[in-house]
């Protein structure tokens, strides 16, 4: 007899807590380095994307009466768009912290 293992119905799924905590977001586009970019900074590239490559606006899209609405669209659910065969961007929520600087951290000194 298989065991079978139920999370229980009043557990909420973390996933969107997750990424309203995220503070950026990396984009992957082919043959480019990683990109940090704030939510701000996410949302004017899609819209740029959006404008250049008007196919990617679908009819779920297209219900958006605005370029910035459409790329939060974009955001809110969805984590890539094939810009053409065998091209996808990707962006995926992250959570950037400072790293201490050395004189901040305990027991050092600056020199």
């Amino acid at each position: 007899m298989r065991e079978e293992r139920h999370q229980p119905e009043n557990m909420a799924d973390p996933e969107p807590e997750l990424l309203r905590a995220a503070n950026h977001y990396v984009l992957l586009i082919p043959g480019l380095p990683e990109q940090f970019l704030t939510p701000e900074e996410l949302q004017e590239f899609l819209v740029r994307l959006l404008q250049e490559h008007p196919h990617l606006v679908d009819a779920d899209l297209a219900r958006y009466p605005t370029p910035q609405a459409q790329a939060q669209r974009l955001i809110d659910t969805a984590c890539e768009v094939e810009v053409s065969p065998g091209e996808t961007v990707q962006w995926h929520p992250v959570r950037l912290r400072k790293r201490p600087s050395a004189s901040s951290r305990p027991g050092q000194h600056p020199a």
